[in-house]
């Protein structure tokens, strides 16, 4: 990167800094040309003690008509001009050439203007990357908000940018450099052309072997050069009149607030020549140059035969196309300022076309002395040796090379994302964000979206489905994974795949509701969930809901729910896991529920009466079914055994034969061994099955629950199995869990 030396005020050279400070240079040679319709003009030149000093100087003719309208339509021809004017400046200063400076003219141009402000260490004096970084973000807004506008420009170049204003807490300021503050601002107007024409000039200097140092517009070369910038408080409008284009910048406040360009220009002139008087057009051209100099013009047409007429006679034919051209240069600088200016600047060889002053002046409403002709002798702070021309032709090319100098260290960075290159100015330390920006590829495409979602309600109560996550974007800078703040060096090659954003989630019923939740009621499967309808119809758990479906059902939890939906009886003493449950008790998943229903039998055994009570057990291997005697009053009996004893009195058969018995052992055997393998566990939360993943601790419950935390709604209400909570408690299958705002 590139540092000005400043001393007492005074630019005395550049510093250059790679990892380490190599060199210091007084003296920096910069080539730079104007690629004209009609010629090719190469300067090179540096900076010396606060001038600029063009060294030596070329001008090339194009050998064919290669270029129309500004815009190159023969590469070869544009290249070999070039070529010619690099082997004569290269032998005349002895150096070989790598890099040149480059304009373009302003056809297609589009404009955009930013505003954007920073706050910043007011502690700390601002310095030049900071005020680059602001002006490059403000560019990357200006192009965003045209982007957003339409579409095609995607297929616009930024060709450089202008600086309305500064502002430093909110007040005027002509520079930021060395100031401190708490805020500061820029306003900008960006310039962009189409990519074709910006590919083109980058194709015709390539093909010699030549890289672009630098890259700006035409009119802001011309106006560097014409306008100096203690002119620019006044409201002046510098026109750059070539052979395709006539370049407008209009200047006000001391800066340059617009720009504007029109098609018709100096082969407009050119080409009623040849018409009118049956000339080629290379002859037509040199008649047109010779308009202001002499007062009878000598010229012979295609067929041969030769002419004089007096150059007032042919402005006179020329007269229709001479004020179509100043009134398409008027009517813009009306539309760009909003009234005439105070002054009109004419620079680029079509002013000096004899009568386009006086009726640019007429349209705008002007004294005739207000539009004038801008030359190499207007241009302050300039030295010049080694160079023929000095007319307003060589006003643009000195400006290009006054812009290129100073801007020694902000050249242009390519970098590849997806494989197309793309050109950076290289203001500060540049990132995998500029790249994007710059080809308007919104960050947001990175970042995976949810699915549509959708809601049902489960009894009543509103549940949203979310959709699926989908995939984030990934970026990669030479292979590497990377982010958008990665930074990025000249040759860099990006690849970005764009997120994968998520479908809507596919919901069965089954999902939402735990359908095959239940217990082993006496040894038999219960489903704990009831009368299940979707809609007013009852449905299956392979059922997919859609949006705004009314889910309702019954959730059998308790030994109570047991007994009010008539599965126990009202006498029957239940045990769940070998121990009497009470009414309230909620059964968990892999409880058994074994019921002991109370009859009374009466028994003659040696005269004696008794009651035997049928009791459902449960043992390891098998369920039976016990008979329990119990000795009443005085009558001989035998002595009850212990159920789970040695020795059984008698057995029944309960709830079917022996082989019924016996296929209930074998299907329960198969469902614990199931259950010990499964990965997840049924809890209940608030009061509904909820499936987990095995492993979980009581924290992690709200990774998977829709509870929101964020907003406090009254006390914060958690219980896990009815004590108090512990956020490191593992959770458990069959564990009971409330959360809730009271």
């Amino acid at each position: 990167m590139l540092y000005f030396i400043y001393i007492n005020g005074q630019t005395k050279g550049v510093l250059m800094l790679s990892s380490q400070i190599t060199e210091i240079h007084y003296k920096q040679r910069v080539f730079a040309v104007d690629i004209g319709t009609r010629s090719v003009i190469g300067l090179v030149g540096y900076y010396e003690n606060g001038k600029l000093v063009v060294e030596y100087g070329e001008v090339e003719y194009h050998k064919d008509r290669v270029m129309i309208d500004g815009q190159i339509h023969d590469i070869d021809g544009v290249t070999e001009s070039i070529r010619v004017i690099k082997a004569k400046l290269e032998g005349a200063s002895g150096q070989t050439f790598t890099e040149v400076a480059i304009a373009a003219a302003g056809r297609s141009l589009i404009t955009g203007r930013a505003r954007l402000s920073q706050h910043i260490d007011e502690t700390k004096p601002i310095e030049k990357h900071v005020i680059d970084s602001l002006e490059m973000e403000g560019l990357q807004k200006v192009y965003a908000e045209l982007l957003e506008a339409s579409q095609e420009m995607q297929d616009y170049f930024c060709i450089g940018h202008t600086v309305v204003h500064y502002y430093l807490n909110e007040k005027t300021m002509l520079s930021l450099l060395g100031h401190k503050g708490r805020a500061i601002e820029v306003d900008l107007i960006a310039t962009f052309l189409p990519r074709t024409v910006v590919d083109s000039l980058y194709a015709a200097v390539s093909r010699i072997g030549l890289d672009v140092s630098y890259l700006t517009l035409e009119p802001i070369a011309a106006i560097e050069a014409a306008v100096p910038a203690n002119i620019r408080l006044l409201n002046i409008a510098l026109v750059d009149i070539g052979a395709g284009t006539s370049d407008i910048a209009i200047t006000k406040d001391g800066t340059v607030v617009a720009y504007a360009m029109t098609a018709t220009a100096g082969d407009e002139i050119t080409e009623a020549i040849a018409q009118a008087y049956l000339m080629d057009f290379d002859s037509a051209e040199e008649l047109k140059c010779k308009l202001r100099e002499q007062p009878v013009q000598q010229y012979k047409d295609i067929i041969g035969m030769e002419y004089e007429k007096p150059t007032e006679e042919i402005l006179d034919q020329l007269s229709e196309v001479i004020d179509l051209i100043a009134k398409n240069i008027a009517d813009n600088v009306l539309d760009k300022n909003g009234k005439a200016p105070s002054a009109v600047f004419l620079t680029g060889g079509g002013s000096q076309i004899p009568r386009l002053n006086e009726m640019i002046a007429g349209y705008l409403e002007l004294p005739v002395e207000r539009v004038a002709t801008r030359d190499m002798s207007n241009i302050p702070n300039l030295s010049v040796s080694n160079f023929q021309l000095k007319g307003p032709e060589v006003v643009t090319p000195i400006g290009i090379l006054a812009k290129a100098v100073s801007h020694l260290g902000r050249d242009f960075v390519e970098v590849f994302v997806n494989g197309a290159g793309v050109k950076l100015i290289n203001t500060k330390t540049l990132k995998v964000i500029d790249a994007l920006m710059l080809l308007g590829f919104n960050p947001q495409q990175l970042i995976a979206k949810a699915g549509k979602s959708f809601e049902v309600y489960l009894n009543g109560r509103r549940k949203t489905v979310f959709g699926e996550t989908g995939e984030a974007g990934e970026i990669y800078v030479n292979g590497e994974p990377s982010n958008i703040s990665t930074p990025i060096k000249p040759q860099d090659r990006i690849v970005i795949v764009p997120a994968k954003h998520g479908e809507k989630r596919e919901m069965t019923l089954g999902k939402l509701v735990h359908v095959h939740a239940g217990w082993k009621v006496n040894g038999a499967w219960m489903s704990a969930i009831t009368n299940l309808r979707v809609n007013g119809q009852a449905a299956e758990g392979d059922l997919l809901l859609s949006d705004q479906d009314v889910i309702e059902y019954e959730q059998l939890e308790t030994v109570g729910d047991l007994r009010r939906a008539r599965i126990l009886g009202e006498a029957a003493v239940v045990y769940v896991n070998d121990v009497v449950a009470e009414d309230s008790y909620r059964i968990a998943e892999q409880d058994d529920v074994i019921t002991v229903e109370t009859v009374v039998q009466e028994i003659v055994e040696g005269g004696g009466a008794a009651f035997s009570r049928v009791a459902v057990a449960r043992d390891e291997a098998a369920v039976a079914v016990e008979v329990v005697e119990a000795e009443v009053g005085d009558g001989a009996g035998s002595t009850a055994k212990e159920a789970g004893g040695s020795e059984t009195v008698g057995t029944l058969e309960a709830a079917g034969s022996a082989g019924q018995v016996e296929q209930t052992e074998q299907t329960e055997q198969a469902e614990t061994v199931g259950a010990a393998g499964d990965s997840t566990v049924i809890i209940s939360y608030n009061g509904f099955p909820l499936k987990l993943p095995r492993g979980l601790v009581f924290v992690n419950l709200f990774d998977y629950v829709d509870f929101d935390r964020t907003k406090r709604q009254g006390s914060l209400y958690m219980t896990h199995n009815g004590e108090l909570v512990s956020y490191t408690r593992a959770i458990q299958a069959g564990d009971v869990i409330e959360l809730a705002w009271r």
